[in-house]
């Protein structure tokens, strides 16, 4: 297509009191159901003790906060290394969107005080080798003391997630500084800075997020591992974020807002929202492929209760919302440059990995720790799952009418693109071609 009329002006959001209004209901909305959903839920599993059964109502609740908080932190940290990537590739098209991926990293900080909340309150709640005497009493778990203890948990965790947080905040910080201070589209200054610290960002994030995703979820049921669960977690959040950016740019420009993004962009936002699906779910059916066909006890545990337990109708959801619906819906050219088909996948999506976080806490955080005998030598019993509740949802919509604050808050603090990135004028240009 031909642009006949670009403009590089400056451009500010105004948050809106019916949008700030939305975000508030949200919250008071979700808080008051995950509030509902503790107090009545009574569980009385037959085989469990009272004692035992007294135990659930909390690790639901923590559980449903852990996973909820990891979700958005997810997604707010995939953005910003989306910044970091398209920085180090020296990449054009997106220097017009580039405010909203930088606007929904402002949350990552809220979304890594959730889950330090929750680990701090909730470790030896939520995760079982969390309990006195688990890792010397249990062989298996015995060999991982050295790096599972309490300690060096959160030392990781605290350290890991704010360098995550430190290299946004500077990414942005030289974003919004080159509008004021750069000379103009040759003044290369702060793409410079932007480059060099991106470079520094991925590879120290590339370790690190491993690392995170270990701790967080695959240590949730520290007896399992997967080689590639890492991959699996950033494939979720990535696709996430980039379906966030995508419904954003939808918004704003419905809006009234980025003169300069056209249905190009927003197409090729739909193509990565498409090939990181498909993506996520190479990933899916190579980690469960290998562990169903193998059939080793000490694998197959992780998806016995997922696959063949309460849990499944959850499982089959989410490969019905995170691989088919993309795929079948958003195949074609013209559905990623339509605004009410995109925005249906595009919330496909997101419940999908919402609840595919869902899958990866729950089902271990559920678990109750038991003594450790010859007919159950890991002091696991399994606890039925009681599938989507007023707590998991009340917390989705708590956290989401939060992430939803900050990121439009943020977005009312510089000119909705950049006006003097030296790529600018290559993004206000951009064509996707036939």
């Amino acid at each position: 297509m031909e642009h006949t009329d670009v403009q590089i002006r400056e451009e500010k959001f105004v948050f809106t009191d019916k949008a700030k209004r939305l975000s508030f209901i949200l919250m008071g909305v979700g808080l008051l159901l995950a509030l509902i959903g503790y107090f009545t839920y009574h569980p009385s599993i037959e085989g469990f003790t009272d004692e035992q059964n007294h135990h659930l109502p909390m690790k639901r609740l923590l559980g449903s906060m852990l996973f909820n908080g990891y979700f958005f932190f997810i997604i707010s940290t995939c953005a910003a290394i989306f910044i970091a990537i398209s920085q180090l590739a020296n990449a054009g098209w997106y220097v017009a969107i580039r405010r909203i991926p930088e606007a929904m990293s402002e949350f990552m900080a809220y979304g890594a005080g959730i889950v330090i909340l929750v680990l701090i309150v909730g470790l030896t709640t939520l995760y079982h080798w969390a309990h006195d005497g688990v890792m010397q009493s249990d062989p298996l778990l015995a060999k991982k003391t050295w790096y599972l203890n309490k300690g060096f948990f959160y030392a990781r965790v605290i350290l890991f997630t704010s360098f995550w947080i430190w290299c946004a905040a500077k990414i942005r910080q030289w974003s919004r500084e080159e509008d004021v201070n750069s000379t103009g589209l040759l003044d290369t200054t702060y793409f410079d800075k932007s480059f060099r610290l991106s470079a520094s960002f991925l590879f120290v994030f590339a370790f690190t997020f491993s690392m995170f995703a270990w701790d967080v979820t695959m240590s949730m049921d520290a007896h399992w591992y997967s080689t590639i669960f890492t991959v699996y977690n950033f494939a979720t959040g990535w696709v996430s974020a980039l379906t966030t950016i995508y419904l954003l740019t939808w918004y704003l420009r419905s809006q009234g807002y980025l003169n300069i993004v056209t249905d190009e962009h927003q197409h090729d936002l739909g193509k990565f929202m498409f090939a990181f699906s498909i993506f996520w779910t190479y990933m899916w059916v190579a980690q469960f492929l290998l562990i169903w066909y193998a059939n080793i006890p000490e694998e197959v545990a992780y998806y016995k209760p997922r696959l063949e337990g309460t849990y499944k109708l959850s499982f089959f959801f989410n490969i019905a919302m995170n691989f088919f619906i993309p795929f079948f819906l958003f195949m074609r050219r013209g559905a990623k440059r339509h605004r009410g088909l995109g925005a249906f996948v595009g919330a496909c999506i997101l419940i999908g990995h919402w609840n595919d976080c869902y899958l990866m806490v729950m089902p271990g955080a559920m678990n109750l720790a038991t003594a450790i005998t010859d007919h159950n030598p890991t002091g696991i019993i399994e606890t039925p799952s009681q599938g989507w509740g007023l707590m998991e949802l009340g917390f989705l919509g708590l956290f989401g009418g939060l992430f939803l604050f900050v990121v439009l808050k943020a977005l009312t603090k510089a000119n909705l693109y950049p006006t003097k990135h030296p790529f600018i004028m290559e993004s206000a240009l951009h064509d996707t071609g036939v």
